[in-house]
């Protein structure tokens, strides 16, 4: 069997944590699978998985060689793409992640162009809200809104999103409009936290090139970009939202821009990918496609 073949089927069954699972995405037989992997084993001369009746888990060894065997077949697909020159001809699947936000609002909105463009690429997209581990699960990208992690994976800055503070009709009937920051300690706060920690929430607010904050009241936290906003257009409190994603609420008059003069550091949106020595052609098609899209658009940036 090519080596490249059972490099395949190992990092699928680790990303999938199942034998079964990676068969079915590959539509080959289970027996196809187990067999690579057992034949990799014994070439390598260590166990990779811990292997139950129901799943598998990579052993320490095979943690180590994964992310070894991610940039192997990167590496390969990449040299093999290199002298393909016209678009209905790059092909491949092709994994991102991005916030649901962005999937909604930017993303879905224009992807049947890239679809119509590239007939030959398989789109896999992800919107779960969650730090994903981008070799670990298998993705060719992410996009990441906000300050970046010091990380190995190389960025490219897409957009940057002014941040509006925001509050429902039916809050402001309710609780009224802050016109001034110390109006907040009569207002409430929606807290989006990833980890829902017991932190006190913070209104964020710019102050030349400082960033300030005045601690405020919170009833509710969420860790979902969609509950963020859902909260927000049901009621519950004041939430910071980027412009993208309440531009059409704010012209229908479904949400109310409040403090226009004290509003959040802009936030910067990122496409993120391994740093490998070849870019696979399909990703750097996404890549420049989305760029392009995103000028010719206007979006901010």
């Amino acid at each position: 069997m090519d080596r490249f073949d059972m490099l395949t089927r190992f990092v699928e069954t680790a990303r999938l944590g199942s034998f079964s699972a990676a068969a079915a995405l590959l539509g080959l037989p289970k027996s196809s699978i187990s067999q690579a992997v057992t034949n990799l084993e014994k070439q390598l001369g260590t166990r990779l998985f811990n292997r139950s009746t129901r799943s598998v888990s990579l052993t320490s060894d095979g943690e180590t060689f994964l992310p070894q065997s991610i940039a192997l077949l990167s590496e390969w697909d990449a040299l093999q793409s290199q002298f393909i020159t016209s678009a209905d001809s790059v092909s491949g699947e092709l994994r991102i992640d991005m916030p649901s936000r962005f999937a909604t609002n930017i993303l879905l909105p224009i992807l049947g162009e890239f679809i119509s463009t590239y007939p030959k690429i398989t789109l896999r997209v992800s919107s779960v809200d969650r730090k994903v581990d981008l070799i670990k699960e298998g993705f060719d990208c992410v996009i990441r809104v906000g300050a970046l992690a010091d990380s190995s994976l190389v960025a490219r800055r897409l957009l940057t999103y002014p941040i509006y503070n925001c509050v429902s009709p039916d809050y402001a009937t309710k609780w009224g409009v802050p016109q001034s920051l110390e109006d907040l300690a009569n207002h409430k706060l929606i807290d989006y936290s990833h980890t829902l920690s017991h932190k006190t929430p913070e209104f964020e607010f710019m102050k030349g090139e400082e960033l300030q904050t005045v601690e405020m009241q919170s009833l509710l936290s969420v860790n979902s970009t969609q509950a963020y906003f859902a909260a927000c257009a049901s009621g519950l409190g004041i939430a910071q939202i980027p412009s993208v994603g309440v531009e059409s609420e704010l012209k229908e008059g479904k949400l109310i821009r409040v403090l226009p003069e004290f509003e959040a550091q802009a936030m910067p949106v990122n496409l993120l990918h391994p740093s490998t020595r070849q870019m696979p052609l399909r990703l750097k098609v996404f890549s420049e496609w989305l760029v392009d899209k995103l000028r010719e658009n206007k979006k901010p940036c």
